[in-house]
């Protein structure tokens, strides 16, 4: 053998410690590696690795698993062994091994949550799908950055998307995700609604979104946020009365869909929410809340309203914020670009900020205090 000498034995004849073995396990596993034993001399060091792995002292099997990690002619059972030992001694053939395949690797992961050991699968050299989908499936932080960090991860958008609850409440996971890049379309555009302004930008030179998409995505994500709330899917359109529909039951299911996201829909001019939420909160039909709003009368508003058991102090500011929102949109039917400086504008023009009680509260979301300042 090219590193254990004569000395060696000796030393290990004379003094069998758990020092000398570590160092003798080493330089046989350095030797092994180097594919220069004859078939007779490497069944004999194969039998004394199976003797070594069952040592009591840790150093020992570490100094093994260190060396046999990066030799793909080990024995399987050798490297199973010390795949399932403590998480010091099985990190190297768990990150490194070739001998392992992907069925080992799954079981390991479903049998063992120590993230030391996830953590190295994780940064193996490949990790198909299968094996992918199931470290995902962990929702273990470490372990999903060190996944999306490691380029020969194959990463499944459906997998990504099932965990996007998890994975869009963390900004580590997700800013990894913009580093890695190379993702496809449709997760592109999940990640770019769920990450902050600076990684937009960095997303939109990395993947040359058209002007288009990419604006549609910053206004939108930027209005839901203020409302509190998150479309049911990317492709949610705020607009559409089915997805709408859906998310307010699930909002009220929740116990989400209080007064104050219903005030905030009606300033950002998601008046479809608003009307939604209204019927919902009164127990009636939606169409026959649209019915009771648009009455220009007294009865059919503060019906509606009264109904829906919303804050009686600001009915008459809602009721004034909602004939102008329906004005600026052609009755809920197209939403100008700048719909809040209209609102605001027409507000102060028309003196209610100072006349209707509770009109400046609706300002305030409307952004119109700081419009007035600026003015100012």
């Amino acid at each position: 053998m090219k590193h254990l000498t004569t000395m060696d034995v000796k030393t290990l004849t004379e003094e069998p410690s758990f020092k000398v073995r570590g160092q003798l396990a080493g330089k046989i596993a350095m030797d092994y590696r180097s594919g220069s034993f004859t078939a007779a001399e490497a069944g004999i060091a194969n039998d004394i690795f199976r003797i070594l792995v069952k040592d009591a002292e840790k150093s020992v099997r570490q100094a093994l698993a260190e060396q046999l990690a990066y030799c793909a002619n080990t024995p399987r059972d050798i490297i199973i062994r010390l795949a399932n030992d403590e998480a010091e001694v099985a990190v190297y053939v768990l990150e490194h091994s070739s001998v392992l395949a992907e069925d080992d690797l799954i079981a390991i992961v479903a049998s063992s949550r120590e993230v030391v050991k996830l953590r190295a699968i994780a940064r193996r050299g490949s990790v198909p799908e299968k094996l992918s989908s199931t470290l995902i499936d962990t929702h273990n932080e470490l372990v999903l950055a060190d996944l999306f960090k490691n380029k020969g991860a194959v990463l499944q958008e459906s997998r990504l998307t099932q965990s996007w609850d998890y994975i869009g409440s963390s900004p580590t996971l997700l800013e990894t995700l913009v580093q890695r890049g190379g993702l496809p379309v449709g997760l592109a555009e999940k990640l770019f609604v769920a990450v902050s302004d600076e990684l937009k930008r960095q997303m939109i030179e990395r993947y040359k979104f058209n002007t288009p998409f990419m604006h549609k995505a910053v206004s939108d994500i930027r209005e839901w946020k203020m409302l509190g709330i998150i479309p049911p899917h990317k492709d949610s359109d705020p607009n559409d009365d089915e997805q709408v529909e859906t998310l307010v039951d699930e909002l009220h299911m929740n116990g989400r869909l209080t007064h104050s996201l219903l005030m905030r829909a009606l300033c950002m001019g998601n008046l479809s929410v608003f009307e939604a939420g209204i019927a919902k909160l009164a127990g009636v039909p939606r169409v026959n809340a649209r019915i009771l709003m648009m009455d220009g009368g007294v009865l059919g508003f503060d019906a509606i309203y009264k109904a829906s058991s919303l804050p009686e102090g600001f009915a008459v500011a809602v009721k004034v914020l909602l004939r102008i929102s329906l004005e600026e949109t052609e009755y809920g039917h197209v939403r100008p670009a700048d719909f809040r400086k209209r609102i605001i504008d027409r507000i102060y023009a028309e003196g209610y900020h100072q006349s209707i009680e509770n009109m400046e509260y609706l300002l305030s979301i409307l952004g119109g205090k700081i419009a007035a300042a600026a003015d100012a």
